[in-house]
């Protein structure tokens, strides 16, 4: 209903089927956060959709909280899941997308323990059980990522080399971090976007079928004074210009949020004489390691094995 709204709010706007004061409202008081303020999954979302993280005990894994206050005294709720191994290979810290939580990366962290890698996942701020109300696609976030490695070598033994792995924002989070944190050796990015300000646009058009960018743009600008933020500093495009560690990008050829040429941007901007490009045939969005199968899984495995050193 919420979202009904505000499409036909955005509609009537765009039109000029409203008066002054509502397309001041439209734009400067509902537009701007929406943009930075995910919706939060409920318990009984996570339920629906994460029935195995109900009772964790049941996934036959090693998970020890791991909450990790910010520098901006946002605390982050996470896990550290250990590898099944007496020896871990090294450590990959998996980051899921906008209005998600950390339930959705518990299947690759299984994976991934059964083949020797510790893990750690955590809400993103301003989702799932984390603090914090504005989410700013990586300008916070990526120093978030390095608060994490600081602590995991700080709490937990056997931490070993460290790897990243995102989806949708969580690939552009670990772009960012790992153009400003060398400790990380390596990572694997699924549908990153270029820059925010672009991302915004194609989900401003996914939404209300508008191809107008004066609007978003508008938005975007109270959006940078509300969580005091630059948006076009939000941008894994220039950040991959900094990237010398090895990178996978992989994206779905069928995306219907971020087209691939968004990711193939990012690709061709990395500095790092070891990336590769791996492009699922009919993934979507939020499908690739279901259309990916094996395959994919396999690529993953080889690609920490070989340069998560």
């Amino acid at each position: 209903m919420k979202k009904i709204f505000l499409v036909i709010l955005v509609v009537l706007v765009a039109l000029g089927l409203l008066g002054k004061y509502s397309y001041d409202f439209a734009v400067y008081r509902v537009l701007p956060y929406s943009a930075i303020r995910p919706h939060r999954l409920s318990g009984l979302e996570k339920k629906l959709f994460f029935p195995y993280a109900t009772d964790l005990s049941k996934l036959n894994l090693q998970i020890e909280p791991f909450d990790v206050r910010v520098e901006d005294s946002i605390m982050l709720k996470g896990y550290f899941i250990r590898a099944i191994t007496h020896d871990p290979l090294g450590t990959i810290i998996l980051l899921h997308g906008i209005a998600s939580c950390k339930e959705a990366m518990l299947p690759f962290a299984d994976t991934l323990s059964h083949h020797g890698y510790n893990c750690i996942v955590y809400d993103s701020r301003a989702n799932g059980e984390s603090g914090g109300i504005n989410c700013t696609f990586g300008y916070y976030e990526k120093h978030d990522v390095s608060t994490y490695i600081d602590q995991a070598y700080n709490r937990f033994s056997k931490v070993g080399p460290i790897g990243i792995f995102g989806s949708s924002m969580g690939a552009a989070v670990a772009i960012q971090a790992m153009a400003i944190d060398r400790r990380i050796s390596c990572g694997i990015v699924e549908s990153p976007f270029s820059t925010m300000r672009e991302v915004i646009y194609q989900f401003w058009k996914e939404m209300f079928f508008l191809p107008i960018r004066s609007i978003p743009n508008k938005a975007l600008a109270i959006s940078e004074q509300i969580a005091h933020f630059k948006v076009d500093s939000v941008s894994p495009e220039q950040s991959a210009r900094l990237i010398s560690q090895p990178v996978m990008v992989v994206h779905g050829d069928r995306d219907e949020k971020i087209p691939a040429d968004e990711s193939k941007s990012v690709f061709d901007c990395l500095e790092s004489p070891q990336k590769e490009w791996f492009s699922i045939a009919g993934g979507h969005h939020n499908d690739l390691s279901h259309v990916g199968g094996s395959s994919y899984l396999n690529a993953e495995l080889d690609f920490f094995r070989t340069h998560l050193k």
